[in-house]
């Protein structure tokens, strides 16, 4: 199995005998599904999978290739990790320390007779598997699907509230499982909040109104934004306030998705959105990172940051999303899912990056 033989090799440079995962999106490739309870243990001879009897029958119908083993009140999880460790000869686990709370790595290392090592297997998703990539495309769809919706939907005086519950319904509709994260809907002076949760605000014709949003498929992710004039069929875009804050958001966002490629550093494809807003005497306004990996997790690493020097590698997968936010005015931000390809990217979204205006067809 692939993964078995990625995460083998990982531990190797680790210097540790196996890997207790206990975080939910680490265990979802190994359990078939999404959740926090249970534990999968990777060692050098077997992969071991921990779970309770809620869990049992199905992740022994889910799972091929795994030992599994029945969590009860009088067998907890050290008690068959010591007896693993025991059978194997395992000196050294590693466990992940950044998601493991300080209260339960102090139990483990009370209970637990190997050594414990934290360490950081998020690294091992940051390239994804064809199935992955796969099931991320449907999520994509997903959300370019509401995109086409929405845009018809708004009009001047719905509440922002109401646009986000029908965003959601309809990516439900279109097979989502819940949201990747709270939607986000800021409009007029409010899209000057980078996360500018839905709110009670009613929207106004002539008002810029954008859209943060994205869709959970089989436990993965999409992230999607969009920033839309909210005006009738023959209202002229380039009247809007804001009309050259677009365009240079646009402009920005694109040269960012040219300098994805294999081999070029995240910290490049930042500085490529970041210095053309700076150039166009936007810098101060723009104050986040220009995107992030993107999978189990809406947010993983790497970044699209000023610091990381990480290398783009085919199968990774990022969002770029460059944005201006002007105090009292509002704000741009334009989003897509870009795919790193073995010569350059592949944006995974097919709506439009005009200023679209809602009512058209």
């Amino acid at each position: 199995m692939a993964l078995l033989t990625a995460i083998r090799d990982w531990m190797t440079h680790q210097r540790i005998d196996a890997v207790l995962l206990s975080s939910r999106q680490n265990k979802l490739a190994h359990l078939g599904f999404s959740s926090s309870s249970g534990y999968v243990l990777v060692t050098r001879r077997h992969a071991h999978i921990l779970v309770d009897f809620r869990y049992y029958s199905d992740v022994a119908t889910r799972t091929h290739g795994y030992q599994l083993h029945r969590l009860e009140s009088g067998r907890p999880m050290s008690a068959i990790v010591n007896q693993i460790a025991e059978e194997e000869g395992l000196q050294r686990i590693g466990f992940e320390g950044e998601q493991v709370s300080w209260q339960t790595a102090s139990e483990w290392h009370d209970s637990l007779r190997p050594t414990l090592v934290s360490v950081s297997p998020d690294t091992l998703r940051q390239v994804k598997t064809a199935e992955e990539i796969a099931t991320i495309r449907e999520a994509c769809r997903i959300a370019d699907a509401t995109a086409s919706h929405i845009r018809r939907f708004i009009q001047p005086g719905m509440r922002e509230r109401e646009v986000a519950a029908e965003l959601e319904w309809f990516m439900k509709q279109q097979g989502a499982e819940k949201p990747s994260f709270d939607t986000i809907v800021a409009s007029g002076p409010r899209g000057a909040l980078p996360h500018g949760k839905a709110s009670e605000k009613i929207i106004v014709a002539g008002e810029l109104v954008t859209l943060d949003f994205g869709a959970q498929y089989q436990g993965y992710c999409s992230d999607m934004t969009r920033t839309f004039l909210v005006a009738g069929r023959y209202f002229n875009v380039e009247t809007s306030p804001l009309y050259a804050v677009y365009q240079t958001v646009l402009e920005a966002q694109l040269a960012a998705i040219a300098a994805v490629r294999p081999g070029v550093a995240c910290q490049t494809v930042d500085a490529a959105a970041r210095e053309h807003i700076t150039h166009a005497g936007y810098g101060p306004k723009f104050g986040h990172n220009t995107g992030h990996a993107i999978g189990i997790d809406v947010h993983e690493n790497p970044r699209f940051s000023p610091t990381d020097t990480t290398l783009l590698r085919p199968g990774m997968l990022l969002t770029v999303e460059p944005g201006i936010y002007l105090e009292g005015e509002g704000g741009v931000r334009i989003e897509d899912v870009v795919l790193v390809t073995e010569d350059g990217a592949e944006v995974l979204y097919h709506t439009p990056k005009t200023l679209l205006m809602t009512g058209e067809a």
